[in-house]
């Protein structure tokens, strides 16, 4: 019923789409039942739009949908009179995978076919293609959104440009499920987030330096700015040559 009211508002300028997202919403009666709703998500909720594949159907995108998924319906009441009525978000600016819907007379097949949980439908305004805003939090293992995907949705934001390093620090962050686990993932550290570098001894390997890192170590992730809070920030570290590119998880592992 609440969904009902609000058919009114929204469009997508496509019949198909209308009822195919009406009848999804329609099925649903009760608060556990929440989870499988589609909504049309207007495009200007998305930002922060990156490229990150491309699949045998078309591009694949990553973005932040301002709203978040709908969590329940909230009424407000007071003296006797309704004075508030919408629907309770959750996951705010969360990250989701944007996939182009390439069969509109068969979009129940295209959603239900897709690996990634659909939220909802948008448009791409300069293009008009309709496009799929799918779920890019689950965590296979947890099956849920941990911090290995917190770091997953990073990768396309940085690189070493080396591939073998890109990997194996991927591989150490992709381990990182709890919260306990945090210390053992690695970074990926531009120079310039270093400052006041010293040189402060020798060994076999070649010279050892000491620096200050402005941005400190990861402590947790924050939900509402979708991106990690830190501490110790402008911390004293230690610079070594990494001198073995092709066996980098035993020099690592070796470092005292």
């Amino acid at each position: 019923m609440y969904f009902q009211r609000n058919f009114k508002n929204w469009t997508s300028g496509n019949s198909d789409i209308d009822k195919f997202i009406q009848n999804n919403q329609l099925s649903v009666h009760k608060d556990n039942e929440i989870s499988h709703v589609l909504e049309w998500i207007s495009y200007d909720r998305l930002y922060n739009i990156k490229y990150i594949a491309k699949d045998e159907f078309g591009e694949i995108y990553r973005a932040n949908w301002i709203d978040g998924n709908i969590k329940s319906y909230v009424s407000v009441t007071y003296q006797n009179c309704v004075t508030y009525q919408n629907w309770e978000r959750y996951n705010q600016n969360m990250f989701v995978v944007l996939k182009s819907l390439n069969n509109l007379k068969n979009i129940t097949t295209e959603i239900e076919n897709e690996v990634y949980k659909p939220y909802g439908i948008t448009q791409d305004p300069e293009t008009k293609n309709y496009i799929m805003v799918l779920n890019y939090n689950k965590c296979k293992k947890c099956n849920s959104i941990c911090n290995a995907i917190h770091f997953q949705h990073k990768f396309i934001d940085w690189t070493s440009g080396n591939n073998d390093i890109d990997k194996f620090i991927q591989d150490t962050q992709l381990s990182v499920h709890n919260y306990y686990e945090i210390s053992h993932a690695l970074e990926w550290i531009p120079y310039d987030r270093l400052y006041d570098i010293k040189y402060i001894a020798k060994d076999e390997f070649g010279k050892i330096y000491q620096a200050n890192w402005i941005d400190g170590e990861i402590e947790y992730w924050d939900y509402k700015t979708q991106n990690w809070i830190r501490y110790n920030q402008n911390m004293f570290v230690v610079l070594k040559r990494l001198n073995n590119l092709k066996n980098i998880t035993t020099e690592i592992k070796s470092e005292v």
